[in-house]
């Protein structure tokens, strides 16, 4: 009778086991809801560094300040995915050091005006903005950062992208690198990186996976071949070299969302202006905080 009931308890015990592990073993995928918004800070600085001919080494920092508010307007259930529309806001923008000095008191610069934007959200935190035909080139090619007509959801978001198979602290997997990491250098190639889920912890209630996050990019610009890019004063230009991201972000593991996010890009290459038949090399680095406010 004892062995009876030993039995019983046993195979309930590996019922209730066998339950818990396939509960662990489900992907997480981020809440699509119809109808809600979310706001982001993001606070960005690009420092760039330039060594031109027979004046040495000049160097150029923006900083930023923007929110971008992401609204879900339809979900596609089948898809994964659901229509967005986003509004960025520039709510700061000062620029600092020689190449500014050179370009004249920039003081009195209006700051952009708001942006509104539609794309495509999925369940991994993939975001794609559709690109405004009615956009005009940019007139800042130089060093191969995009101009203040860039600054929208796609440059700013840097949403962590949720990794295709179910995910434990300790596990690895190979994941995209934010459109903002693309932006922030233009030309790169092989947007790829690795997401370590290094830990978890708990914020006034909220359970977070913490990520960290490495990867390299090669440059590869030719502003001829990109026609949004624009021309500099000199001619064409072209850019190669190569960029290091690293970071942190956290996720909340109920709903998928990306909490806050921290990223820098560590770029260095060659410009090379081919009418003046120069070739300058450049650094710089991109260091952006993303901050979930509601």
């Amino acid at each position: 009778m004892k062995s009876s009931q030993s039995l019983k308890w046993i195979l309930v015990f590996a019922a209730a086991s066998s339950v818990i592990i396939a509960q662990d073993a489900a992907p997480i995928r981020r809440e699509l809801k119809a109808g809600s918004t979310e706001t982001y800070k993001i606070e960005n600085e690009i420092k760039q560094f330039v060594e031109v001919p027979s004046m040495g080494e000049q160097d150029l920092t923006i900083n930023t300040i923007a929110t971008v508010a992401l609204k879900t307007l339809a979900v596609n259930a089948e898809k994964g995915n659901a229509e967005v529309e986003a509004l960025t806001k520039v709510e700061k923008l000062s620029m600092d050091g020689s190449i500014a000095g050179m370009m004249g008191d920039q003081s009195g610069a209006k700051l952009p005006a708001p942006k509104t934007e539609k794309g495509t959200l999925d369940s991994r935190n993939r975001l794609s903005i559709a690109k405004d035909p009615k956009a005009k080139p940019s007139a800042n090619a130089m060093m191969g950062m995009p101009g203040l007509s860039e600054i929208g959801a796609q440059s700013l978001l840097t949403l962590i992208e949720l990794p295709e198979k179910a995910w434990k602290v300790g596990d690895t997997a190979q994941v995209g690198v934010p459109g903002a990491a693309g932006a922030a250098t233009m030309g790169v190639k092989e947007l790829k990186m690795t997401m370590t889920i290094s830990g978890e912890k708990e914020v006034e209630g909220q359970k977070l996976w913490v990520v960290t996050y490495s990867g390299s990019m090669k440059i590869d610009f030719d502003s001829s071949k990109n026609p949004q890019a624009g021309q500099s004063a000199a001619g064409n230009m072209k850019m190669n070299g190569t960029a290091e991201v690293t970071g942190e972000g956290l996720v909340d593991k109920a709903t998928g969302k990306t909490v806050g996010n921290t990223l820098k890009v560590s770029n260095k290459g060659t410009m090379f202006i081919e009418q003046a038949g120069m070739e300058i090399p450049v650094r710089g680095t991109v260091s952006m905080k993303l901050t979930l406010v509601k």
